[in-house]
């Protein structure tokens, strides 16, 4: 049997608390850190040192010019300032500039930092480097709040990504990427404080995971020269070669890996090299989708999106109205991770697109009512969590009534940056971004009805046509289930009425939105939404007056005895759509297994059952409600993996997401799979 742990193995969520790091100030404002007794740069020579002993001591430039793969990835050990990736993304931008026909066009960084430098001080610290204002600009607005995890940043329109991962390295080190996919860093940074003032960094362990995630051609560079630096080093299996150290440092460490080590990685990638892919098809027309396509064709790819509908986003991504806000809990585990760091993603994302390609929304902050003792619990178990303030913080009576504009008298959660975005606008700006791809084509009003794989290829047919791509991305939502091999996928529908309802005087006041048992948002074009429904194993997308005034009693039975609640008129106007959710409400991501083949070996009693997966076909579905908050990033996920990339995701909370997990725990419990 395929073992099965349903359990995040994750620390405990006091130990997924990120802490600042504590800076004093000298009088040449040179950042001090008094945790590691050690500066994080001189000001007057901290670029010429980062060039010489990272840059030069990985030989990058004559690298670049001879690669002959479009990414460059470099791994980093401690991401301080920022310093060594604005040197590094600098000259990358010169390099594209001076060799515009080079095949090298993508840089990617990964660092991490366990005491990530707070908003203020990186602000104040990069003001030393006005070199590289256009660059620290797109950080300052970029820059995470301190929750663990991966933090994908985007810079020079999608062709220099930064992967920033706060936590502690040698912890998260472990959890970089979908291991079938280990071979990452062609060079590697090896900064940090010293290793005497910083020794649980510099750890025997870590050094094998250079190794580990080495592309065979990988080089490492540090500023060190400590005798246990360069033995543990040459242990794990880099060569190690001494040169001659910055300014007054005597010595400093170059490498790359031994022989025996490149031999036995270029083996292993022998076996596992696979066809680039070029040509990829997307099913569905909604947000998933487009987030998707985005993604794909940042990187080149050519994408043909197959709507089932006259235009796109007609279905559950239709709606006037959405609220953004991430789902959070007071463990902060696996799941409150994932839509922690997708909603922080989404937050950027949707600012960039609308710089683009301006949709109607207001992230001006969202209230998330305790409107009984029940919510009021669950709520105050959230904001125990010890989340950043600037994510979600607690508010008292008064402050919601301010905050609001209207009268409420209740207590609430309040996410500064959370509040709400046209899906039916956003649809647009998406659209018009993808048109300005000559490798995107979108065709609506196309059903694909089956697929099958033949002779190396996805063939798609509708009623009439029939289309062939060499990959497949089903991002239909509920209409998945239409699909064969996706049948038994144990997705559930849940209809929604979303209730559009005419602003009045007193509505108009309405300056956040608010969610209770449902939600409503202030004004948009002279109307409001109030929603929604949420009717399980309902797929009927019929007008109700039933779930009109279900909507409005909600809102009556959370916010009582308030006249402009009670004022509120509801006619006919309305969208109702199908959302696709799933039982432990995690999203069903990425590779799509042969469930007909793990059915049979089930059946057949075979002892090891072999999660197959299908050839070039993934999955992106199961969103939910909470669609906005997860599709920027999930479609992210899919692009890197399709990509062969580092994923901008924790492996165990990728691993949450993947397609057989329910099944798996269906054979581990010898229950009978679906026909």
């Amino acid at each position: 049997m395929i073992a099965y742990n349903g359990e995040y193995n994750l620390s405990d969520a006091k130990n997924n608390i990120i802490m600042h790091a504590q800076l004093h100030w000298s009088d040449q404002s040179e950042p001090f850190s008094t945790q590691f007794n050690d500066i994080y740069f001189n000001s007057n020579q901290g670029v010429k040192e980062s060039q010489y002993v990272f840059f030069d001591g990985n030989d990058l430039q004559k690298r670049w010019a001879d690669f002959s793969q479009q990414r460059f990835c470099i791994i980093e050990t401690g991401f301080g300032s920022g310093l060594n990736f604005f040197n590094t993304c600098k000259n990358f931008l010169q390099f594209k500039q001076t060799s515009p026909e080079a095949r090298l066009q993508k840089l990617h960084f990964i660092s991490f930092e366990k005491y990530p430098l707070t908003h203020f001080d990186l602000q104040k610290t990069l003001a030393s480097f006005p070199q590289f204002s256009s660059l620290t600009k797109q950080l300052l607005i970029q820059y995470p709040l301190p929750v663990v995890g991966c933090h994908r940043l985007m810079f020079d329109d999608g062709n220099i990504i930064l992967d920033l991962w706060f936590g502690d390295i040698n912890e998260q080190i472990n959890n970089l990427t979908d291991m079938n996919i280990d071979q990452i860093a062609d060079a590697w940074y090896l900064d940090g404080f010293n290793p005497s003032s910083n020794p649980d960094m510099w750890q025997s362990s870590l050094f094998n995971k250079l190794v580990e995630y080495s592309k065979p051609e990988a080089t490492l560079a540090t500023f060190t020269a400590a005798g246990f630096v360069r033995r543990n080093l040459i242990e794990a299996g880099f060569e190690i070669r001494k040169r001659k150290g910055y300014g007054k440092k005597r010595e400093m460490l170059t490498g790359s890996l031994s022989k025996q080590v490149i031999e036995k990685k270029q083996i292993n990638t022998a076996k596992k090299s696979s066809e680039e892919v070029k040509d990829i098809a997307i099913i569905g027309g909604g947000i998933a989708s487009l987030c998707t396509a985005l993604s794909l064709a940042k990187r080149g790819k050519k994408i043909s999106i197959y709507c089932k509908d006259e235009k796109l986003g007609a279905g559950a991504s239709g709606n006037l109205q959405g609220a953004l806000y991430p789902l959070l809990n007071q463990q902060h585990d696996a799941l409150g991770q994932l839509f922690t760091n997708a909603y922080l993603f989404a937050l950027h994302y949707y600012q960039n697109i609308h710089q683009q390609h301006p949709f109607a929304h207001q992230f001006n902050g969202l209230i998330q009512l305790a409107y009984d003792q029940s919510s009021e619990k669950k709520l105050k178990k959230i904001f125990k969590a010890n989340l950043p303030m600037k994510l979600v913080d607690w508010i008292d009576s008064e402050k919601t009534n301010e905050l609001a504009g209207v009268d409420i008298n209740q207590s609430a959660l309040y996410y500064p940056s959370g509040g709400w975005l046209s899906p039916r606008e956003l649809i647009q700006s998406l659209q018009n971004c993808l048109t300005e791809y000559n490798n995107v084509q979108i065709y609506c009003h196309q059903q694909i009805d089956s697929i099958a794989y033949q002779q190396n290829a996805w063939h798609l047919k509708t009623e009439t046509e029939s289309f062939t791509h060499q990959t497949v991305i089903i991002a239909a939502g509920f209409d998945t289930l239409k699909l064969q091999q996706c049948r038994a996928l144990p997705l559930s529908a849940a209809r929604g009425q979303v209730s559009h309802i005419k602003s009045t005087p007193q509505l108009a006041q309405l300056k956040r939105t608010l969610c209770h048992e449902g939600y409503i948002t202030p004004e948009l074009h002279a109307e409001h939404c109030m929603g929604a429904t949420f009717k399980r194993h309902d797929k009927t997308i019929n007008y109700r007056e039933s779930e009109q005034l279900d909507n409005h009693q909600k809102l009556q039975k959370c916010i009582p005895n308030k006249q402009w609640v009670n004022s509120i008129k509801t006619d006919n106007q309305a969208h109702i759509a199908i959302r696709c959710t799933t039982r432990d409400h995690f999203p069903y991501l990425g590779k799509l297994t042969d469930y007909d083949l793990l059915k049979n070996e089930y059946e057949a009693g075979h002892e090891n059952i072999t999660n197959n997966l299908l050839p070039n076909i993934y999955l992106i579905t199961g969103l939910g409600s909470r669609g906005l908050c997860s599709a920027p990033l999930l479609g992210e996920i899919v692009a890197s993996e399709i990509n062969q990339e580092s994923l901008p995701i924790d492996k165990n909370i990728y691993n949450k997401m993947k397609i057989p997990r329910q099944w798996l725990s269906y054979i581990n419990k010898n229950k009978p799979l679906k026909d």
